[in-house]
């Protein structure tokens, strides 16, 4: 690339000798420094209108050449291409040639490709510049940019919808480049091959995070070294969004163009606009030098492009939408990658002659990570730990609970962070219901866009049941039943069963005796009057059971597994009543839950009568063991 008239073009450590020894040059040395200083400020349509200019040509000297007349500024090129690295690895005087070379051919393209070298245009051809066919053989096309065309772990990239595209078409190429990798976000860094489908020509020669001017210092080099028949250059935005203009991402993608055709004269050029993004801390700012970039693109493209080695221009930014074609504010997805190939598609189709328009719609994929985390499940003393396997391109995890019995619930996403621990990720989740059967679901995401969901894990939480109560005893004459408590139980259920009563002798009772529960409770005696004889004493009524006190509902609430039980007749006088047999709630007949306590240990007796009562334990949902039974001999 020639050297910018709106910089010094006297270099700061040039010999001094030199200058002196050549007074004839005077007048000339100060019409390029009125040029120089009339320059600066200048947009690139300014300087690259000076670029032209026959006068500015004319009047250069060996020493304004970049690289030439000062060891200072030398021109980068010529020490990339001293490494040995490349095939093209001219001397001192080789580079000269080169050097004037780059800029006859500039000045060539200049004048073709505009028609002339005024700075308003009005001196360009009518004609058409005419498009080259492609070379023969095999295509060497070079994919050349940013983060946009490398791409980040778990992206298919637009490199890869452009090689099925002209694979289907049956296009002999070769996507070439010094890089096949992808960036990795976990690792902030190169190296990472994690396609999403990784089954193509990944070459290319992009790194994330550059600028065109980035792009710049290494075009020639990269070129030279992989001879591409085409490059495919994406880049700008990283330019605008660190803070410079559309002048100057345009002056980077000039300088590609130009130091490329220093080593490749016949290189086809397809540069794509810049789509806008959406989600960074200065939207309107970028988005209005990214349109001015687009205008100035095209522009740019008119001035530079030739018969030879034209410069083309894919509208990678039309119907591009950031908010739905972005996973985050800059970067595409799926959606986004394929509008892009699409539209190098067209343009290398029209008017380069290379395969097939991209066909309309656009095929459908799914946005975000394609792998689905695989997550296991460990009990710990915090809790259930859920943990999988990262995810390629996975920024983010939300898992998702539901309870499924008993009462099932709706699901809903954890409100938790996920831990990183080198490729593994997990949670810990707190607060479960043992005895419980739960449902989790661990959801990807890359940036905003949700990825492909795990198969559900289910499991039932802490189901070890606890031991039955201990301690069971009746105290305050019957009305209170007590126990000691189990540690690994919450709440507890009460079992009730009616003893069954004989009588022990063949007493008749007379008809018009009738006793109440408490007469014939198994703990006293006969009343009757103290002189035997006599009118008995007068019946009384029945003592009606005592309705039972309200209890507060436990979390969660088993449900009495019979009815309660219903009021039994009186035994007979004198009768004695005892368990029927030795079995418990879980294998005997009859008994009734009287439902759950909570709280403390203890049960204030709501039944009239002879029963036998049993205490159950509790954790949650998980059934525990049956306490012995104590007997209540009614009252």
């Amino acid at each position: 690339m020639v050297q910018d008239p709106g910089k010094d073009a006297t270099p700061q450590d040039e010999d001094v000798s030199d200058t002196a020894a050549a007074p004839e040059d005077e007048k000339a040395e100060e019409d390029r420094k009125v040029r120089s200083d009339g320059s600066q400020g200048r947009s690139w349509r300014e300087r690259l209108s000076a670029w032209a200019s026959r006068e500015y040509w004319r009047e250069l000297s060996w020493r304004d050449l970049p690289g030439l007349g000062s060891t200072a500024t030398a021109w980068h090129l010529r020490g990339l291409w001293q490494r040995g690295e490349s095939r093209f690895e001219p001397g001192p005087l080789g580079l000269l040639g080169v050097m004037l070379a780059a800029m006859a051919i500039t000045m060539l393209l200049l004048q073709t490709g505009s028609g002339g070298v005024g700075g308003d245009g009005a001196g360009r051809a009518d004609e058409p510049v005419s498009i080259p066919d492609p070379p023969e053989g095999e295509l060497r096309i070079m994919p050349l940019g940013g983060a946009a065309t490398q791409g980040s772990d778990g992206d298919h990239t637009w490199r890869y919808h452009l090689w099925s595209h002209l694979t289907e078409q049956e296009v002999e190429f070769d996507f070439v480049g010094p890089h096949d990798d992808l960036y990795s976000l976990e690792e902030e860094d190169f190296g990472n091959h994690d396609y999403a489908a990784p089954d193509f020509d990944t070459d290319h020669a992009a790194r994330w995070g550059s600028t065109a001017q980035d792009l710049a210092d290494e075009a020639a080099r990269t070129a030279a070294e992989h001879e591409p028949h085409y490059l495919l250059l994406l880049a700008g935005t990283e330019d605008i969004i660190a803070g410079e203009g559309a002048d100057h991402a345009l002056e980077g993608i000039a300088e590609i163009v130009s130091t490329v055709r220093v080593v490749i004269g016949d290189a086809r050029f397809v540069v794509g606009e810049l789509p806008e993004v959406d989600g960074t801390s200065d939207d309107g700012r970028v988005n209005s030098e990214i349109e001015l970039f687009n205008m100035g693109l095209v522009d740019l493209a008119e001035q530079l492009t030739s018969s030879d080695s034209p410069m083309v221009v894919a509208q990678t930014a039309q119907d591009y939408a950031p908010a739905y074609d972005n996973w985050d504010a800059t970067h595409p997805n799926v959606r986004g990658e394929l509008k892009i190939a699409a539209a190098f598609a067209d343009a290398l189709a029209e008017p380069l002659g290379v395969g097939d328009a991209f066909p309309r719609p656009l095929p459908e994929f799914s946005t975000g990570p394609l792998t689905a985390p695989e997550p296991e499940y460990e009990e710990t003393e915090g809790g259930l730990r859920l943990s999988w396997p990262a995810v390629p391109g996975a920024t983010d995890y939300r898992v998702v609970q539901r309870r499924i019995d008993p009462d099932p619930d709706d699901p809903f996403v954890l409100p938790m962070d996920v831990e990183s621990d080198d490729d593994r990720r997990s949670v810990t989740i707190e607060s479960l219901l043992s005895g419980a059967g739960y449902e989790f679901v661990v959801r990807p995401y890359k940036g905003k866009d949700e990825g492909v969901e795990s198969d559900p894990l289910k499991l039932v939480w802490d189901d070890d049941p606890p031991p039955g109560p201990s301690g069971v005893r009746v105290r305050d004459g019957g009305d209170l039943v007590v126990w000691d408590e189990v540690e690994e139980a919450g709440h507890y259920e009460v079992w009730v069963r009616r003893l069954e009563c004989a009588p022990t002798d063949h007493f008749q009772r007379p008809r018009d005796v009738d006793r109440s529960p408490r007469d014939t409770d198994t703990s006293t005696s006969d009343t009757s009057d103290a002189d035997g004889g006599g009118e008995g004493p007068r019946p009384t009524p029945s003592e009606p059971p005592r309705p039972p006190r309200p209890e507060p509902e436990p979390t969660p609430t088993p449900a009495p597994s019979t009815p309660p039980p219903a009021p039994a007749p009186d035994p007979e006088p004198g009768a004695s009543c005892s368990p029927r047999d030795d079995r418990g709630p879980g294998d005997g007949e009859d008994w009734h839950s009287l439902g759950p306590v909570e709280g403390d240990p203890r049960w204030r007796v709501t039944v009239s009568g002879p029963y036998e009562v049993v205490i159950r334990s509790y954790r949650d949902y998980v059934k525990g063991g049956y306490s012995t039974a104590v007997v209540l001999d009614g009252h």
